[in-house]
């Protein structure tokens, strides 16, 4: 009997299911050149580079952070923090949130936003959502977090985001 990777759904037989084209237009062209065809692996393995690779990865698979009981992707500075905690109502939650999203179209520098496609913003920000669910499980055992994809529109690209903050008791902000 065949068990299926609980990742699988965000792996290549998801790409295969969906448009892969639309999701990587670039990998038409490349699978046409080459004459055969190829995974988004292969294709970026002959495009990408390594500094890229890492840099993706920690995106994918970020540190963390905690900075007076949140937690924070990647650095976090105390000061900051508190000021956020200020301005928030001291609602833990909210300064959790804030400082924890991620506009999907920020992966790029904003000369490339124009080429996104919303299926691609979908992908991105879905396997984000999973992947840093499952880190925050791995890290912070005994604690929950809400790790929520926000959905954009053709109209609101922006509106395509990626947070996550604890789950707390009520009176516990």
């Amino acid at each position: 009997m065949s068990r299926r990777s609980p990742t699988a759904a965000f792996g290549w037989a998801r790409l295969h299911r969906m448009d892969r084209y639309n999701l990587i237009p670039e990998l038409e062209a490349f699978e046409l050149e080459l004459g055969e065809e190829e995974t988004p692996l292969g294709w970026a393995s002959c495009t990408g580079n390594f500094s890229l690779a890492v840099a993706y990865a920690s995106l994918v698979w970020p540190a963390f952070t905690e900075v007076r009981g949140m937690v924070f992707r990647g650095e976090a500075d105390e000061a900051d923090v508190d000021r956020w905690l200020a301005d928030l109502g001291h609602d833990r939650r909210a300064v959790e949130a804030m400082l924890n999203h991620l506009h999907v179209l920020d992966v790029q520098s904003p000369g490339h936003w124009g080429h996104a496609t919303e299926s691609q913003l979908r992908f991105i920000g879905q396997t984000l959502k999973a992947s840093w669910a499952a880190k925050l499980a791995r890290d912070f055992p005994g604690r929950e977090f809400a790790v929520e994809f926000l959905h954009g529109t053709a109209h609101d690209m922006r509106g395509y985001q990626v947070s996550f903050h604890e789950r707390r008791q009520p009176g516990d902000a």
